[in-house]
């Protein structure tokens, strides 16, 4: 609480400034965090890599060959190694004949010894060259062990050469220093930048305060989504100047597949859609009809004039579609909710008549019947749920069988038939909707048939990434010249308020690149397809 209060009486100058050189902070700190991490490890690859190629230049000096095969202590390797220490700024040259016996070393005391790490050396004792850091005469270092090799190509003897961690560390320093001088530059720009900005800010907010400016911003914010209405206001040159939150809602609920506006611009087609006319007419629109993906509006738009000259539009759009009864017809609740109704009295008759069975001691007949239950439950149930490895479409896919099984409707799943568990996003979703709207067509369709059988199939396609699903009745079939106009909005020969499902379904389909087709014989029934693109990005599918 004591700090917001702090910060709640900062002015906005102050507060923009301190914001601004925290974020230039940060920034720096975490790209110097990285740089030196880079430098480190770039810093230790440049040690290894010297001392790997001065250490093979010794080991192969025939004065070094020489004294090694020789066994000889003499000062020659001693002498050679020593200048090559100063040349090349290393710590330490230790030449091993093949007894591990030091032949040369920065302290002359140990020449003539046996190595302080035999176990390490011996690693190179095969011809092999590597690497080490271990704890030697000289305090803790970075070392590698190169073989000798005489005329006949015998190993002969070891170079160990290395630097103490102590060297390693003011190497790494002087490479940082630049690091941080730089971060210091950084941070005296950011601080200037910081000034200039939060001096120009404060000129553009004509002077107000971070309290006044949230306090303004809320009323309009108020005001404008308390509108039942969508409202969005453009400038001639696409530029958003307002909207608000019932706008959003109408564009989604239009099913736009891609974004209406961009870093602040309306797109080009809602532009030419509803003010395009406007600007080019200079005349206000009242309360018309327009139609965006199925979904009916009521649009006016005004016209904005500041000294005589437009400024913009500002549009008021209202939903008039009747979208509330298609996703009634799409989802069926009632349907679903008698369905599940029904179920459950089934399970309760169930339960009781294996209870009385139990009390009259008819444990034979309990048998017999929980057989009778199984084998239901795996033809109905263990059916779908082995093809059906989705949880969200067996579910739907067993609630559907119910519900068709109740009104005398058999439907028959294609063992052909196969579909993986996927993720129940608004791809699956939607789809369920579509084969639920096939689906119903499919009963009504044979309602009046002999033979009341729906056939289904439905598969994902693991090579051509695409859900397929395929509805087959055994009703009277379609009229051809009818064809073309089932999936018209509105159309239907069923009645009024109907004609709505296949024309969501051709909606959804549309919407997700997808392809819905039907195949109808008069006498023989219909079939519909619907194809709809789906990649199995999710691990969890």
């Amino acid at each position: 609480m004591i700090e917001r209060k702090w910060l709640s009486r900062l002015s906005l100058k102050k507060m923009t400034t301190l914001l601004v050189l925290l974020s230039v902070f940060v920034s720096l700190v975490a790209s110097a965090a990285l740089l030196h991490r880079y430098v480190i490890q770039r810093e230790n690859e440049m040690v290894k890599e010297k001392l790997k190629d001065i250490g093979r230049v010794v080991a192969k000096d025939p004065r070094v060959i020489s004294e090694v095969s020789s066994d000889s202590f003499s000062s020659i390797v001693q002498d050679y190694t020593m200048d090559v220490m100063k040349n090349t700024k290393v710590n330490f040259i230790v030449v091993l004949n093949n007894q591990f016996i030091r032949l040369s070393h920065p302290d002359k005391s140990v020449i003539g010894k046996p190595f302080s790490n035999i176990e390490d050396a011996r690693k190179s004792s095969n011809g092999v060259e590597h690497y080490s850091r271990e704890q030697g005469i000289l305090g803790e270092g970075t070392r590698f062990f190169t073989p000798i090799w005489n005329e006949k190509g015998e190993q002969v003897g070891i170079v160990c050469i290395g630097y103490v961690q102590e060297t390693i560390n003011q190497e790494l320093w002087n490479a940082q220093k630049t690091i941080y001088i730089g971060l210091g530059v950084g941070l005296f720009v950011g601080l200037l930048g910081a000034l200039y900005l939060a001096n120009q800010l404060k000129k553009t907010l004509l002077g107000l305060e971070p309290k006044q400016i949230a306090a303004r911003m809320k009323e309009r914010e108020i005001i404008k989504d308390s509108v039942s209405e969508g409202i969005i206001a453009v400038a001639p040159d696409q530029k958003v100047l307002l909207y608000n939150h019932n706008f959003s809602e109408v564009m989604e609920k239009a099913k736009f597949t891609e974004e209406y506006m961009q870093d602040g611009y309306l797109t080009k087609d809602i532009f030419s859609l509803l003010f395009k006319e406007v600007f080019e007419t200079e005349e206000s629109i009242s309360n018309r009809v327009i139609v965006v993906n199925q979904l009916e509006l009521i649009v006016s738009i005004k016209l904005i004039y500041v000294k005589g000259k437009i400024y913009g539009a500002v549009a008021t759009i209202r939903d008039q579609s009747d979208m509330l009864q298609l996703i009634r017809e799409l989802s069926g609740t009632e349907q679903y909710v008698d369905s599940i109704r029904a179920q459950n009295h089934k399970f309760m008759n169930q339960l009781h008549t294996i209870l009385g069975l139990i009390e009259l001691g008819k444990y034979e007949d309990v048998t017999h019947f929980i057989r009778v239950l199984n084998a239901d439950y795996r033809h109905e149930i263990g059916f779908v749920t082995d093809k059906i490895k989705s949880p969200a479409v067996a579910g739907f896919l067993l609630g559907k069988s119910s519900e068709l099984k109740e009104q005398g409707v058999e439907l028959k799943i294609d063992s052909d038939s196969q579909f993986p568990n996927m993720t129940m996003g608004e791809l699956l979703h939607d789809f369920l909707l579509s084969m639920g709207v096939l689906l119903d067509n499919a009963k009504e369709a044979v309602a009046l048939s002999v033979k009341k059988q729906v056939r289904l199939f439905l598969c994902y396609d693991e090579d051509e990434e695409v859900i397929i699903c395929e509805i087959q009745d055994t009703g009277e079939g379609i009229e051809e010249e009818l064809l073309e106009k089932i999936f018209e909005r509105g159309f239907s020969t069923k009645g009024e308020k109907r004609g709505y499902g296949l024309d969501a379904v051709q909606s959804i389909v549309n919407r997700y690149h997808g392809m819905v087709d039907v195949q109808s014989k008069l006498g023989k029934g219909s079939i519909f397809r619907i194809e709809v693109p789906y990649k199995r990005g999710n691990s969890n599918d």
